[in-house]
């Protein structure tokens, strides 16, 4: 598998609020990663959590029989986990 990790590009960067991304923007990255469309996930998940020191969002969706599992760094907008597996 290729490297999963991904900065935002500075037009991203320029929408930051705060500092931090949006839920809007980590579910964008996520998707994105996934090569998937909004309308065709079922979103499970999409939170900001405190965890090992920093915050991040957890998203969480499925499509087409797979759940698709990310970790994404709340201020820098890098993807620190990707897990694709099938549903039980």
């Amino acid at each position: 598998m290729s490297d999963t990790k991904r900065s935002l590009s500075m037009e991203e960067l320029e929408n930051v609020s705060g500092g931090r991304i949006t839920e809007k923007q980590a579910l964008d990255a996520a998707l994105k990663h996934a090569g998937k469309k909004k309308g065709s996930v079922n979103l499970k998940k999409n939170k900001l959590e405190f965890d090992d020191g920093i915050y991040k969002y957890e998203v969480e969706f499925i499509e087409n029989g797979y759940e698709y599992e990310f970790d994404i760094d709340a201020d820098t907008g890098m993807i620190l986990k990707f897990e694709k597996e099938l549903c039980d």
